[in-house]
């Protein structure tokens, strides 16, 4: 038992630039428990070669020493579907998927991508945009964020994000955007349960967490795109959850909704098929060493 890992990570590798500077990213976790880390590499058929596997097999020599360690070599058309396969066979808790530096027909990371993965993979996104190269990753990951959206289903996200930072020992830090109040805002609340006073939405949220430690919660009114960057700044976000209908646009043809590249700190999305992830492998596990920090139980924010 103590040999199970408490977060299994697929790491599907185009070996970008983004893909060699997401390996702090990696190291970071793997300095907080203990990780399996799966590095897959999707070529096109009848091109998986011994150069390749070479390639494949040199990159990020530094994550076999880590828990445990996996290389796949894997050749398909569609680089998604033979990811979003591997998911079925084996369970994951991420997908790291940063944001694209290479150009071409099968680019890895782009947004539509991304977007992709998050439609067909059962396992939660993390993802990074333009911020990657000023992230300090050496040291632990203190506060964990989540925006919730109280229009919406926070139900079941919220829960994982307060596992996840209750397993790191990091802050929890609620965040909210109120769209500013004009007409458009005033007719979509005839049919929306989203509060549309900042005080509404603190008594709405403060009621997930009735009878357990409730964590800082910032609620701001404006244009989410600006007003979220300032959030997370304010609190010194290491790490973001956002939830279904934050990440994916579109339904035939789904694009990552192009804000999250310029958030200054990495992302968690679950969204798509992820919204059916419910718990972490260190939930599944019996938590010897940290009984104490994972929280059971269901926030439910009230409508």
């Amino acid at each position: 038992m103590h040999n199970t890992p408490d977060l299994r990570i697929l790491f599907p590798t185009s070996f970008s630039e983004a893909c060699f500077r997401t390996a702090s990213a990696i190291a970071q976790l793997a300095d907080t428990c203990r990780v399996s880390l799966t590095i897959a590499h999707v070529t096109n058929p009848g091109q998986a070669t011994i150069k390749k596997r070479r390639e494949l097999d040199s990159f990020l020599a530094e994550a076999d020493h880590y828990e445990s360690c996996y290389r796949t070599l894997m050749e398909a058309e569609d680089p998604v579907k033979a990811i979003s396969e591997l998911c079925e066979t084996e369970r994951f808790d991420l997908i790291l998927a940063p944001a694209s530096d290479r150009l071409g027909l099968h680019s890895f990371f782009t947004r539509s991508f991304r977007a992709r993965l998050l439609k067909h993979c059962k396992a939660p996104v993390w993802t990074v945009g333009s911020c990657l190269d000023r992230i300090n990753f050496s040291g632990s990951i203190q506060t964990v964020a989540c925006l919730v959206d109280l229009s919406g289903d926070s139900d079941t996200y919220l829960p994982l994000a307060v596992a996840l930072g209750s397993f790191f020992g990091a802050r929890l830090r609620i965040l909210n955007v109120i769209p500013p109040i004009d007409e458009g805002t005033l007719a979509h609340s005839v049919s929306s349960n989203a509060p549309l006073m900042p005080e509404v939405a603190l008594e709405r949220i403060r009621s997930a967490f009735a009878g357990r430690n409730c964590p800082e919660i910032d609620v701001a009114v404006g244009d989410g795109a600006r007003e979220l960057p300032r959030l997370l700044a304010r609190c010194h976000a290491d790490l973001l959850f956002v939830g279904p209908g934050q990440a994916l646009n579109g339904i035939w043809q789904p694009s990552l909704s192009p804000y999250l590249d310029r958030l200054p700190c990495p992302v968690i999305c679950v969204d798509g098929a992820s919204a059916t992830f419910d718990q972490w492998t260190f939930q599944h596990v019996a938590a010897s060493t940290k009984p104490a920090l994972v929280y059971p139980g269901d926030y439910v924010i009230a409508s």
